[in-house]
């Protein structure tokens, strides 16, 4: 497969090598724009195609780590981020265009280090809405403009031991929301413990402010996996492809039949996210690390997933990148050396940063 290498300007202002970067849409066709937390945790935006490099704020989050995983979440309009640690118990929101907090935010203090903290932008009839963890079991949606919690309700109180109406014994992890804004996707894990994704309407939860826990458009898309937080892509705007790997422990053998003799192998699964049907899966696929990037930290899916052209580009360190096409399972191509930082989608460009913090692109060329 022809690999273009893309070379960028120096940085008029150097950040450095950044703690965290996100793709935004930036300055329009052609560019490769980022919004990046430095070493000193201040939020810049960075410019690749044209060098240009501006500190936009500073962030201020209670216990953020910078050596460990962050995550920076961006709304549609590119004028709010969100940060947390991505094992953090806060998070804040800000305002970009003011260079400002809007509000700091906090899931609780249980179990909350051994998962991504919850957080992510929807758009819904011109109102920018953040969806963030409150409890280890419960999300809500904060109206960012006018600070409106839209799914404001009572937690269930437990009495005379009675499992109460609403009640959810499931921990939050990371959210993902279909490209045109219609479904939520949520990587958490339950109790064993083992990964439970679920999904629900966006319009409904705003009708129904328990639809988050069971609402009528709930769906449990894969039950009995390894891990938590695992790598999706969506494939259209209610097809998710989901990388993981079984729990086997939680199996019965009649079960497993579909998975023959790859009980111990990553696998790929593709789910309707209406209708909570799985359309396809592929297995063996290749693995992605686990293994924390430093001693005493969590154990976590360390891979990478982008759609591009057709086909799913899977990537991650000590395994590298691999092509696969979506109607057969075939691999198309592997290159076990090639492991990007991370995938530009509005420039279509696959970014590697090294250890000064000088970016560098390839493109892929599909066939």
């Amino acid at each position: 497969m022809p690999i273009e290498n893309i070379t960028y300007p120096d940085l008029a202002a150097y950040p450095g090598k950044p703690a965290a970067i996100q793709a935004i849409k930036g300055t329009g066709k052609d560019a490769v724009s980022l919004l990046a937390l430095d070493q000193n945790s201040d939020l810049w935006q960075i410019d690749l195609h044209t060098g240009r490099a501006a500190m936009l704020l500073h962030v201020d989050i209670p216990g953020l780590e910078l050596q460990e995983p962050v995550q920076i979440v961006v709304s549609a309009d590119e004028r709010f981020a969100a940060v947390s640690g991505r094992f953090g118990q806060y998070a804040a929101l800000y305002d970009l265009q003011d260079s400002k907090l809007i509000t700091l935010l906090s899931r609780g203090d249980y179990h909350y280090d051994v998962c991504t903290f919850p957080l992510a932008f929807a758009e819904y009839e011109g109102r920018t809405l953040l969806i963030h963890g409150t409890e280890w079991n419960r999300l809500d949606l904060l109206d960012v403009r006018s600070g409106e919690n839209m799914s404001a309700r009572q937690s269930p109180p437990y009495a005379d031991g009675q499992h109460p109406e609403h009640d959810l014994d499931y921990f939050h992890g990371k959210i993902h929301i279909s490209p045109q804004g219609d479904w939520i996707i949520d990587t958490g894990w339950i109790w064993h413990p083992i990964a439970s994704i679920r999904s629900w309407s966006l319009s409904a939860w705003l009708s129904n402010c328990w639809e988050s826990e069971d609402g009528a458009t709930l769906r449990k898309l894969g039950e009995q996996m390894e891990d938590w937080d695992q790598p999706v892509v969506w494939l259209d705007p209610s097809t998710l492809a989901i990388w993981g790997q079984l729990s086997i422990d939680m199996y019965e053998e009649e079960d497993m039949k579909d998975y023959g003799k790859h009980l111990y192998s990553h696998f790929l699964a593709i789910f309707d996210v209406q209708t909570g049907e799985q359309k396809g899966l592929f297995i063996p696929v290749p693995a992605y690390r686990t293994k924390p990037l430093i001693n005493g930290g969590m154990y976590y899916p360390q891979g990478q997933m982008a759609a591009v052209n057709g086909r799913i580009v899977m990537w991650g360190p000590e395994n590298g990148l691999s092509i696969l096409n979506p109607d057969t399972g075939e691999t198309e191509f592997s290159d076990e050396k090639l492991c990007p930082d991370s995938y530009h989608p509005y420039a279509n460009v696959f970014l590697e940063i090294d250890e000064s913090g000088r970016f560098a692109g390839k493109q892929l060329t599909f066939r």
